[in-house]
């Protein structure tokens, strides 16, 4: 498994654009292939993270 930055969304296709942390980007993934979102680094909570991550709990998935 690996850490990316989810850059674009394509809600149309259900896929994730996934880029490295050098701002180059790795390609396109299924929402099916997304794991987990990082809400806090270093115990600082990322904006609206926690909104995502409740938001694509799995009982809210089709």
């Amino acid at each position: 498994m690996y850490l990316h930055l989810v850059s674009a969304l394509d809600p149309a296709h259900k896929r994730v654009q996934i880029s490295n942390d050098r701002g180059r980007v790795n390609g396109w993934t299924g929402h099916d292939r997304v794991f987990g979102i990082r809400v806090a680094v270093d115990g600082v909570a990322r904006p609206g993270a926690a909104d995502k991550a409740a938001a694509s709990a799995p009982a809210n998935r089709p």
